[in-house]
């Protein structure tokens, strides 16, 4: 199989920022995958590994930030379409 990296961008809707339970939902979808998954927070170097609950809070996204997903790995199709469902659903806020 192919592996390409998949990217795409999407923008924090969560009103109280990026906290523990939308970091949790993340890390814990992340994990169901063997892709790699990572948040570039943009306008900025830092990013974290999805599957780190620590890296994704230090990231200290706040509402309306925009980040960068990158994915990488035999299921990235997959893995990508489950943090969109996340990012859309605003983590079921």
């Amino acid at each position: 199989m192919c592996i390409i990296m998949l990217e795409k961008k999407f923008t924090i809707g969560c009103k109280q920022g990026f906290h523990l339970r939308p970091a949790q939902a993340l890390m814990e979808a992340a994990t169901g995958f063997s892709s790699s998954i990572v948040v570039k927070k943009d306008n900025s170097d830092n990013e974290a590994d999805a599957k780190s609950i620590l890296g994704l809070m230090s990231l200290g996204l706040d509402y309306n930030q925009p980040v960068t997903v990158v994915v990488e790995g035999d299921d990235e199709a997959d893995a990508l379409a489950a943090v969109e469902k996340l990012f859309l659903s605003n983590f079921g806020e």
